[in-house]
């Protein structure tokens, strides 16, 4: 095993490159497992993140040719004809190849596991965004990064959303229904 800024490489090896089938380990935990040519990612790999996610591509020299990313749960991503978890269908991936659940039981994350986040924020899997700061939280409170804009779109038409519970439409403060109560009386 070759250790390298706190990376490592195991796998084939010639003159002292990284050649032929191996896997690198990022110090970030991400890995990269596949073909080398004299040091870069050269011909199938797949760079395996923590959270679980793949993306598995043809490289050429060290440059991604093309590639598709995976999620987890093995759901492909695809930005131009993403079907899950929109519109009038709802549901989750695992939904939709494992059945819907029985009347009654409503399945809120995809691992359906109902993890608490605070008040006023939206639950991303990974963490949380809070939407006033625009910073997306782990589940622990600790910062992970700060979206993109078109990230805080998809978050804020997508992902669920735990409201204020001091938030309550009760219509005392309402004239339109005031004057409909008033009326009925």
């Amino acid at each position: 095993m070759s250790k390298w800024a706190e990376s490592k490489y195991e796998g084939e090896q010639l003159e002292g490159w990284f050649h032929g089938k191996g896997k690198y380990y990022f110090s970030n935990g991400v890995i990269y497992e596949g073909d080398f040519f004299k040091g870069e990612f050269h011909g199938d790999g797949t760079l395996i993140f923590p959270n679980g996610g793949q993306y598995k591509a043809k490289w050429e020299r060290g440059k991604m040719l093309d590639g598709t990313y995976f999620f987890e749960d093995h759901l492909k991503y695809e930005p131009m004809d993403w079907k899950y978890c929109i519109g009038d269908d709802r549901r989750f991936h695992q939904e939709i190849k494992q059945s819907i659940k029985p009347a009654g039981i409503t399945q809120m994350t995809k691992d359906d596991i109902l993890i608490e986040i605070p008040e006023g924020t939206y639950d991303v899997g990974e963490g949380y965004y809070e939407p006033v700061k625009s910073i997306i939280y782990r589940y622990d409170g600790s910062i992970l990064r700060t979206p993109s804009e078109p990230e805080v779109e998809n978050i804020l038409k997508k992902c669920r959303y735990n409201p204020k519970k001091d938030f309550i439409i009760d219509g005392k403060d309402d004239k339109v229904i005031q004057k409909m109560t008033q009326k009925s009386q």
